[in-house]
């Protein structure tokens, strides 16, 4: 059996989206894969300090986290995509002139704006105090230590031109009609598992990613094998090469028996 480097999305792939726990037939099959020697990471589009102890405690190899911007290899930063300086700055006071409630995804925490208008933001900040997430504010001018943001908006709000003024260095992804995840142009789920197995030394053609949702099409679609879960987003079902059960109905065991991994 050749070793195989896995891919995994976190919400609604390795743990559900309701209560956020990961499903023991998971953890059978995680530990198996890594008994056999296999390399298992997760990749995803949040930053390393929002992820949550119980993923944290399936120990995992590493982490690809915000959108491709940062690895973590056996507990050590191996990557780091940085955005400029002026660019960060930039992004604040456009946010902060146009009222967007933008929250800035850092590697120790995300900032959040001074006055928060949609509750869903607010909810989020709720939730990240919870599990003891730093959530500083930022103002105007402030240069917070980011790496990727995501923004929530209104039918009042001017977001076109916020996309305009950095459309030359950012690509926004639609994660749903009022909201958007953002991330450097050279960077994704996709060039975060080209540039991990470019530094292990693997290839491509022996890697699996496992996802839900439209954020992971790009690492679905760059790997040669890869499964859409059964409870995804239906439009990832003609871009996978397998498509596993709910997660909630061993969907990650048998897709690591299908792949012949476990």
């Amino acid at each position: 059996m050749s070793r195989r480097v896995i891919f995994f999305d976190i919400d609604g792939t390795l743990s559900t989206e309701t209560d956020f726990t990961v499903p023991e037939s998971t953890k059978k099959a995680i530990k198996l894969a890594q008994d056999n020697g296999h390399i298992l990471m997760v990749n995803t589009g949040r930053t390393i300090c929002i992820i949550e102890d119980v993923i944290k405690e399936l120990g995992l190899d590493g982490y690809i986290c915000g959108c491709g911007t940062n690895i973590y290899y056996h507990g050590k930063e191996i990557y780091h995509a940085k955005l400029p300086s002026e660019l960060k700055k930039g992004i604040v006071n456009k946010a902060v002139d146009l009222d967007i409630d933008a929250v800035l995804e850092g590697p120790e925490s995300i900032y959040f704006p001074e006055t928060i208008k949609t509750k869903t933001v607010q909810e989020i900040k709720e939730r990240y105090k919870d599990i003891k997430v730093n959530v500083p504010v930022y103002h105007k001018d402030d240069e917070p230590n980011f790496d990727k943001f995501t923004a929530w908006y209104t039918p009042e709000d001017d977001i076109e031109a916020f996309k305009d003024a950095f459309k030359n260095d950012l690509e926004y992804i639609q994660r749903a009609e009022d909201f958007i995840e953002v991330v450097p142009k050279a960077c994704s789920k996709a060039t975060g598992i080209q540039t991990f197995i470019d530094l292990i030394g693997a290839s491509i053609d022996d890697c699996i990613s496992i996802g839900d949702s439209t954020n992971d099409l790009p690492m679905l679609t760059y790997t040669k094998e890869s499964v859409a879960m059964g409870n995804s987003n239906p439009v990832l079902f003609d871009y996978v090469t397998y498509i596993t059960t709910d997660i909630e109905d061993d969907g990650i065991y048998n897709a690591l028996k299908h792949f012949n991994v476990i």
